[in-house]
């Protein structure tokens, strides 16, 4: 998809917080990223359930391009974000000059698709009582109680920025009145059902685990009942047997 031949179409700069484009919105474009990183959410704003996070190399609002279709989700720059935006017409052109980049793109879309499959439950529904059931995976804060749930792919831990308007997956706001916490502190990752912890960067109070501090870029795994800091807020981090 970066191609000399392509790389020259028409470039975009997003900050830290923008928006790309929201749910809802029709277009025909689909979008290459060069440099950054972008997180699609489910509805209309930037907060709440989101089901996958692109970096460079990743491509996005490629439905856009076989049919003028309303988007399906919200897309956010996480960070300072560049990207390459491919209309229909370029993109029909690059496929007759060069038919491997639709094969390219079809091998993607193949394992986009298989990762989003392993995010959803693989039993078949079972008459019409069936119902998904919610995660019971959560940190429970030691102070005042709240269970802050973790989602099926992964949490951003931290504090609302009012300047970006991105919201953390675990908004850590109340429980830190001290301002201990990072806007973007650290993530939670999720492999096969186990939860690991990793710093984000830049953090400037600390990422702790039972006591000891978490090297930043270093992922360590979540037990049940394990004591996990982030500055100065302390939760237990619970996950069902």
């Amino acid at each position: 998809m970066s191609d000399s031949n392509f790389i020259g179409q028409s470039k975009l700069t997003f900050k830290e917080g923008e928006i790309v484009y929201r749910k809802g919105d029709l277009a025909q474009t689909m979008y290459v990223i060069l440099t950054g990183k972008i997180r699609m959410y489910v509805g209309t704003e930037p907060q709440g359930d989101w089901s996958e996070e692109l970096a460079k190399g990743d491509f996005f609002g490629e439905g856009s391009l076989l049919e003028p279709i309303p988007r399906h989700h919200t897309v956010v720059a996480l960070e300072d974000t560049e990207v390459v935006t491919i209309s229909r017409g370029t993109f029909l052109r690059m496929i007759r000059q060069n038919p491997e980049v639709s094969v390219k793109m079809m091998q993607r879309l193949a394992q986009r698709n298989r990762e989003l499959a392993g995010r959803v439950d693989p039993e078949p529904f079972k008459g019409a009582k069936a119902k998904a059931q919610p995660t019971s995976v959560s940190l429970v804060s030691v102070i005042s109680g709240r269970k802050f749930n973790i989602l099926s792919h992964g949490a951003l831990v931290g504090r609302y920025d009012p300047n970006t308007g991105i919201h953390p997956d675990i908004d850590l706001t109340e429980e830190d009145p001290q301002l201990s916490v990072s806007r973007r502190h650290a993530r939670i990752l999720c492999e096969h059902n186990r939860y690991f912890l990793v710093e984000e960067h830049g953090v400037a109070n600390g990422t702790y685990i039972k006591g000891e501090r978490l090297p930043p870029g270093d992922a360590r795994e979540l037990k049940a009942g394990d004591r996990v800091g982030f500055g100065m807020v302390v939760l237990f981090f619970e996950k069902p047997a």
